[in-house]
């Protein structure tokens, strides 16, 4: 990264977190034009900590189009954050348009989809259905015994059940794969 580069990463991590809502939305467009992989961290952490909808909405935004390769590591970190526990349904859409492919952390995936709400088992099914092998094998089972155990203990008429039973039927042609 070049020394102009960082300048203007630091300019524009400052302006993310300004109090005038007006300053945020003009760094994130530029951010959007000039920013490049050192400003997806700050723009999630603005996610969590922004009070303002519009800059929430604009965040997202710009998150389901990111185009920046291996940020899965990112995200997966960031969503396991209690902080980040209301975008758990926005974040794995984001990934999924982006055209994340997780494979290492599908025990995520399960824990969010099992712990979440129907939204956001559904954006996990979405995800996974998109997703190409290989796959981490303990991750695998880690999911495995995430869905399962959700399937013998959920309460008859729960509504994310066939959501997760379809998650189940991912994981197992993961496995075949």
């Amino acid at each position: 990264m070049t020394k102009e580069q960082k300048e203007i990463n630091n300019k524009l991590k400052a302006e993310l977190f300004s109090s005038d809502d007006v300053i945020v939305l003009k760094a994130l467009e530029s951010i959007g034009e000039d920013g490049d992989r050192e400003m997806v961290a700050p723009v999630l952490e603005l996610l969590a900590h922004s009070s303002s909808e519009m800059v929430k909405d604009v965040v997202l935004g710009q998150l389901s189009e990111l185009k920046i390769g291996d940020m899965e590591g990112l995200f997966i970190e960031k969503i396991q954050l209690e902080e980040f526990q209301p975008y758990h349904q926005q974040l794995v859409s984001c990934m999924w348009s982006s055209g994340m492919n997780p494979t290492e952390d599908l025990h995520v995936f399960s824990k969010l989809a099992v712990d979440g709400d129907y939204m956001t088992a559904l954006e996990v099914l979405t995800l996974l259905e998109n997703m190409e092998g290989p796959f981490d094998n303990e991750s695998l089972m880690d999911a495995f015994q995430d869905v399962s155990g959700f399937v013998e203990e959920a309460a008859e008429g729960d509504a994310k059940i066939d959501l997760i039973k379809s998650i189940y039927d991912i994981l197992y042609a993961f496995q075949e794969a």
